[in-house]
């Protein structure tokens, strides 16, 4: 059949027989190759496809930046919501409606997908920040470890001024002479004479 086909192709003469052979098969050669021809289309289109998507969230993430960098964060905000977060929300949903519904959509959902990325990677961001803040007070607040326990103030005397604040002073510095504590207090043990009045 081949031979039959290639003397077609080259205009040589062939039987009948041979070349009706021929003609199927050339028409189940064409029919392959449209086959392969439309799985690489379909393979191509794909391709295209997610490309072209990467290409609209990453263009929706880099102007939502942008717009951040440009305006500064504060104007990204309308009361306590991220203006990229909503509308990420809003045209994703638009997006995701529209493929439910069968037209399409994939579109609005990659720059839906793009802009909500920026918008809660900022959330995630100043979330973690906080917490870290947190953190870090709390941990300025505990003292770790019995170093860091503050003894506590020496007891202070009252002050006293004259020789009454001298004499009160003298009772309460004066040392037990003998060193030993009287057992019957009625009759104290006796001491030297010194000029401190003794507590006892």
């Amino acid at each position: 059949m081949n031979s039959a086909l290639s003397k077609a192709i080259n205009g040589e003469k062939v039987p009948d027989k041979q070349a009706k052979g021929a003609l199927a098969d050339a028409v189940g050669k064409l029919k392959n190759l449209g086959g392969r021809i439309s799985k690489a289309k379909e393979k191509s289109e794909a391709v295209a496809d997610a490309v072209i998507a990467t290409a609209e969230m990453q263009g929706a993430a880099f102007g939502a930046s942008f717009a951040e960098g440009y305006f500064g964060e504060e104007k990204m905000d309308i009361g306590p919501v991220d203006l990229r977060v909503g509308g990420g929300l809003l045209v994703g949903g638009y997006g995701l409606y529209q493929s439910m519904t069968g037209k399409g959509g994939s579109h609005s959902l990659a720059i839906g997908n793009g802009l909500l990325a920026i918008g809660l990677g900022r959330v995630g961001r100043n979330a973690g920040k906080a917490l870290a803040e947190k953190r870090d007070k709390k941990g300025q607040e505990q003292p770790q470890g019995a170093a860091a326990v503050a003894p506590p103030p020496p007891a202070q005397l009252p002050s006293a001024q004259g020789d009454f604040g001298d004499l009160v002073r003298d009772i309460f510095l004066t040392p037990n002479a003998s060193g030993a504590e009287p057992v019957d207090r009625a009759a104290p043990e006796r001491h030297r004479p010194s000029r401190f009045i003794r507590a006892s």
